[in-house]
C-alpha cells in the first residue's frame, strides 16, 4: 500500500497498520521532507520553554517495516490503482492512504502569522521587543473556518507568564476569536477555566468575534469597533490540498465517510487536516488514521471489525505553570463526558494524544514505552492539590538527582531525570533547558 504524508497522520497509520497487519503488507511512505516535526511544543520555543523537536522520516519507516520515498502526491488514478508524483514517478497500490495535511496561508495583514515551527523566529522577535518596552500591547486572534484554537490561548497565557514574569507590568493582552467561548468544543467547564486563567493573567477576551483589519495599531473587529494592539498574533486560515482524482469540497478538503473511505473510490482513504471535518488536530488526524488503518486491514485480509471515526478531543493547554489536560467525546449533537483536569487524562501524557504515536515517540526518550495510549481518570480537587504538592516535591528530588548524576559524570541518567520533569510540567525551564544542551553534548 502507500501512504502519501509524513505528518501525523501518516506515521499513525504506518504504525497502525504494522500492528494490525503484522508486516504481511509492503507499504511506501510518501513524503516531500525527511523529518518529521513534532509542531505543538512550538507555542513555547519563543519563550525558550521548548526545543524543536524532529525525528528522521527514515528511522520512522524502518522501524515500521516501510520504505520512504521523497516526494510529493500530484494525482490518483483510481482506475489503475496508481498514484503519480510531483517528479513524475508513479507507485502502484492495493489501498491507498492519502494524508497531506492542509496549507495554512495568512489572511490578515499586518499581523504576525503563527502557523508552528517555522515562524518560531518572528515570535521570538516579539517577545523580545515586549521585554525591551518597545510594545504595551498585544491581540491574539482566530481566524473563521476549520482550525484549531487551543494555540491561540496557549500564546496569550504564555505571554502573560512572560510579561509578568520580567515585571513588564502594563502590558495589555487581547484574545480575539469567533469561538462563542474559548475552547467551545470542549465544553462549558474548558471554556469557563479558559476565562478564569485568562481573568487571572489579566487577558481580555473577546468571543464571538472576529478580526477584519490591522492598521496604525488598531485592529478593527466585527462586532465591537475596534481594539487597541502595538501588534497583532494571528493563526492562518487553512484550505485543502486538491489532488487531481480525489473527490473534495470548495475549500479543497477531501470527502469521506466515518471510516475515512474517500467518497467513491474503493481501497482509497484520507485522514489529518486534508479532509472535510471541521476541527483541525493532531489527535483527531490519529484517530482518523486508526480508523482508516482498521478500514484498510480489513480490506487487506485481517479478521477485524473496522471502527468508525468517533472523535474524542484531548487537549493538553500550556498556561505558563502547570499544564491543563482536557478531553470531550464529540457527537453529532453536541459535546459528550468532558472532563478536564490537573492531572494527565491519558498516558503519555503528550500533546499530540495518538493510540499508537504518542507511545512510539515515548520510546524514543528514556522512559519507556506503552503499547497503546491509556486513558486516565480525572482527580478530585482535594487529590488534584494534594498531587500537585507531590509533584512540586518530585520535581524538586528530579532536579536535585540530575544534577548529583551530572556532578559524577553520569549525563545520561541526569537526562532521563530532566525527561521526568517535562513529564510532570509539559515543559522545562530554560534554565532546565540549557542545563540539558550541556549534557547532551557531554554524551557524544
Amino acid at each position: 500500500m502507500v501512504i502519501a504524508g509524513g505528518g501525523v497522520a501518516g506515521i499513525e497509520a504506518l504504525i497502525a497498520l504494522r500492528e494490525l497487519l503484522d508486516g504481511f503488507v509492503g507499504i511506501d511512505l510518501v513524503a516531500p521532507g525527511k523529518e518529521f516535526v513534532y509542531r505543538p511544543l512550538s507555542v513555547a520555543e519563543p519563550f525558550g520553554l521548548a526545543e524543536p523537536r524532529r525525528f528522521p522520516l527514515r528511522e520512522i519507516a524502518a522501524d515500521n517495516g516501510a520504505e520512504l520515498r521523497a516526494g510529493l502526491l500530484h494525482a490518483v488514478e483510481h482506475e489503475r490503482r496508481v498514484v503519480r508524483l510531483g517528479d513524475g514517478a508513479s507507485l502502484s497500490y492495493d489501498a491507498l492512504l492519502v494524508a497531506v495535511g492542509a496549507r495554512p496561508h495568512d489572511w490578515l495583514e499586518g499581523a504576525v502569522s503563527f502557523a508552528g515551527p517555522e515562524d518560531v523566529g518572528q515570535l521570538r522577535r516579539l517577545v523580545a521587543d515586549l521585554d525591551a518596552g518597545i510594545l504595551g500591547s498585544v491581540a491574539f486572534v482566530a481566524p473563521a473556518g476549520p482550525t484549531w484554537t487551543l494555540p491561540l490561548y496557549e500564546l496569550a497565557l504564555l505571554t502573560a507568564a512572560h510579561v509578568a514574569e520580567h515585571a513588564r507590568g502594563g502590558v495589555r493582552l487581547t484574545v480575539v476569536s469567533p469561538e462563542t467561548s474559548p475552547l467551545e468544543v470542549f465544553g462549558d467547564a474548558a471554556a469557563r477555566h479558559v476565562r478564569e486563567l485568562c481573568v487571572n493573567r489579566g487577558i481580555e477576551l473577546r468571543s464571538a468575534t472576529l478580526a477584519t483589519a490591522f492598521q496604525n495599531g488598531i485592529l478593527e473587529i466585527d462586532p465591537g469597533g475596534s481594539v487597541e494592539a502595538d501588534a497583532v498574533v494571528a493563526l492562518p486560515k487553512l484550505e485543502g490540498e486538491p489532488i487531481e482524482g480525489l473527490p473534495c469540497d470548495d475549500a479543497g478538503f477531501v470527502l469521506v465517510d466515518e471510516h475515512c473511505a474517500v467518497d467513491g473510490l474503493s481501497g482509497v482513504y484520507a485522514a489529518g487536516d486534508g479532509i472535510a471535518y471541521p476541527v483541525k488536530q493532531g489527535g483527531l488526524a490519529t484517530q482518523q488514521a486508526d480508523a482508516a488503518a482498521e478500514a484498510i486491514a480489513g480490506e487487506l485480509g485481517a479478521t477485524i471489525g473496522p471502527r468508525p471515526f468517533r472523535p474524542r478531543l484531548r487537549g493538553q493547554l500550556l498556561t505558563g505553570l502547570g499544564p491543563t489536560y482536557l478531553t470531550a467525546g464529540v457527537t453529532d449533537t453536541g459535546i459528550k463526558e468532558s472532563w478536564i483536569a490537573a492531572n494527565p487524562l491519558w498516558w503519555p501524557p503528550s500533546k499530540i494524544a495518538g493510540r499508537y504515536l504518542a507511545p512510539y515517540l515515548s520510546s524514543r526518550g528514556t522512559y519507556g514505552r506503552a503499547e497503546e495510549l491509556k486513558e486516565r481518570p480525572p482527580v478530585s480537587r482535594e487529590v488534584a492539590e494534594k498531587v500537585s504538592g507531590e509533584r512540586e516535591d518530585v520535581r524538586r528530588l528530579a532536579v536535585t538527582f540530575a544534577e548529583m548524576d551530572a556532578r559524577v559524570g553520569d549525563y545520561d541518567s541526569a537526562l532521563a531525570w530532566l525527561e521526568t520533569i517535562e513529564q510532570l510540567d509539559g515543559l522545562l525551564s530554560p534554565l532546565l533547558l540549557q542545563k540539558r544542551a550541556e549534557w547532551r553534548e557531554r554524551t557524544r
